[in-house]
């Protein structure tokens, strides 16, 4: 089967992508079909290209690529289905720009089904998960020798299989073989267990600078999509970094010898002074030590009762927006602002013109926020209730409070996984985003409005927060008084056309700023920076806190 995991290996920013295929119709094409299409959401401005090459001849014919023009390279199988891999491979490669990276998926001949199947005398063509289109058969070693051949830089090599009852009775049986051939019992166990090899390679003879970023999650359920699961994703994809996240419980035993280290707590509350061991136990494996936050830590007293341990105790911190880092930097003064930004663009929408107009709000924790302007709201939804309907995610209160409308008129959903709220919002028109002027509020990012303008969702929104960021009239309506609120809130729902506009004028905003694939690689470079000034941060970190140091 093609390999699905080849997209997280594709560069999120590159310019150019090309995938190499065989000239004949296959489940291959198809998935790399599919592949450009989900890349196309993740970068909408790079380019994705699939053209086939002539299997007997091993050569592709494009004469609208020209050389150092593809930034990624990639092939699904393809080098095993023509008669000269090599060839192929050093014919392409003149395409890559001077960082342009290969990925491959390369099936491996020493998997252990192959091995049944021949001590059998049955033939590899007998296995349930042999490709019929196989010209040419690889071991990790002789991957290793055709990049070599082709002047590539093979950098990273992952192996995809899993580990089951029947081989773990396959390895025990072989193991007087193995014992008795002088094979590494642990090495032949690996490659044997790998069904296929995931590779990347590139033209620069320099090795990529190896850095772990390992990431305890503490709140999985409320930011960790946009604030570690997807940045690990993107960053996974630049040369030599490795995310990665685990949640409530780290095992610090998974980085590699070469790899740099940087240890990440997610909105964890750290325990002054019983987390001193914890610390010093990173301190002692040389992690680079930050803290991430996206939400005002005055929330939540635990973060002052324990003298601000989950900041001052790190080398660095990171958050979503200034204003949390103008308060941050009074606790440590290393202090980085990484902006939420929309991971994937969908499809930009077509509208319905049927008169009615259905209205969102999804959000936890807004009762404050929407009781200033709720009474206005059932006048406006009184006033057109045959021509609006409401869906609300998790607050009750809200749905409960919206007396101006009949049951059949307004929808309810319980706190929802997240790819269930992208449903909801886009089955809507217009979104409600208030926020009153609080402390809290105003450490707020405006993602949000980053969801809807994505899903074509016309918004109407307070200018805490928001200001800063819609532009007023153009991407979005925002209201500074109850009756402002009532005036834009029945424009919105009378006027189809004015909604689409703002709807539409706020997705091309998105995707020219705020994509995840024009920021992911601000978090590296950080992380870099800061292992290169690691001695010196041990020493703030030491003038911070003197009894983290203490014998």
């Amino acid at each position: 089967m093609p390999d699905s995991n080849l997209l997280g290996l594709i560069p999120a920013d590159a310019r150019r992508v090309v995938e190499i295929c065989d000239d004949r119709p296959s489940n291959a094409r198809e998935s790399a079909s599919q592949r450009a299409t989900h890349y196309r959401r993740i970068n909408p401005r790079g380019e994705y290209l699939t053209i086939a090459c002539d299997r007997h001849a091993s050569d592709v014919v494009e004469p609208a690529i020209v050389e150092q023009s593809v930034d990624c390279l990639v092939f699904d199988r393809t080098l095993t289905q023509v008669f000269d891999p090599l060839k192929l491979l050093q014919s392409s490669a003149r395409w890559l720009s001077e960082n342009g990276q290969v990925v491959a998926c390369i099936p491996n001949v020493q998997y252990w089904h192959h091995l049944v199947y021949l001590l059998r005398g049955l033939g590899l063509e007998q296995g349930t998960n042999f490709d019929n289109c196989q010209l040419r058969f690889f071991s990790l070693e002789t991957i290793k020798k055709l990049f070599n051949q082709a002047g590539l830089n093979l950098y990273e090599v992952q192996t995809v299989g899993v580990q089951t009852e029947a081989f773990k009775e396959f390895a025990h049986t072989l193991s007087p073989v193995v014992k008795e051939l002088g094979l590494d019992p642990q090495t032949f166990a690996t490659q044997a267990n790998t069904e296929s090899y995931l590779v990347r390679a590139s033209k620069t003879e320099s090795p990529p600078r190896r850095l772990f970023v390992h990431t305890i999650l503490m709140a999985p359920t409320a930011c960790d999509r946009p604030r570690v699961l997807d940045p690990d994703r993107l960053s996974n994809t630049i040369p030599g970094v490795r995310a990665i996240a685990e949640v409530k419980n780290a095992d610090l035993s998974l980085a590699l010898p070469q790899e740099e280290k940087v240890f990440i707590w997610q909105r964890t509350i750290l325990k002054y002074p019983h987390d001193f061991a914890r610390l010093r136990e990173l301190l002692r494996r040389d992690y680079l030590i930050i803290a991430e936050i996206d939400d005002d830590p005055l929330r939540r007293p635990q973060y002052e009762q324990n003298r601000f341990l989950s900041y001052r105790g790190c080398h660095g911190v990171q958050t979503s927006t200034e204003p949390l880092a103008d308060y941050l930097r009074q606790h440590n003064p290393n202090v980085a602002v990484f902006a939420n930004q929309l991971t994937e663009l969908p499809p930009e929408r077509s509208y319905k013109n049927d008169g009615t107009c259905t209205i969102f709000f999804g959000a936890l924790n807004r009762e404050a926020d929407w009781e200033p302007i709720v009474g206005e709201l059932n006048r406006v939804l009184g006033k057109y209730r045959d021509r609006v309907r409401v869906k609300v995610i998790h607050d009750r209160k809200f749905w409960n409070a919206l007396q101006s409308l009949e049951g059949d008129r307004k929808d309810f959903e319980a706190f929802c996984p997240y790819e269930r709220y992208l449903e909801i919002m886009d089955e809507c028109d217009l979104a409600l985003l208030p926020l009153t002027p609080t402390r809290v509020n105003s450490m707020k990012s405006d993602l949000k409005f980053l969801e809807c303008a994505g899903h074509g969702v016309a918004v109407l929104a307070s200018p805490v927060v928001y200001e800063h960021t819609i532009v007023e009239g153009k991407t979005g309506l925002i209201y500074r008084t109850v009756e402002e609120f009532g005036k834009h809130l029945e424009a919105l729902i009378t006027d189809p056309l004015l909604r689409q506009t703002l709807a539409q004028n706020a997705y091309r905003w998105v995707a020219e700023n705020r994509l995840l694939c024009q920021h992911y690689r601000q978090r590296s470079e950080w992380y870099k920076q800061l292992r290169d000034r690691l001695p010196e941060l041990n020493r703030q970190l030491r003038d911070r806190l003197p009894e983290l140091f203490a014998d």
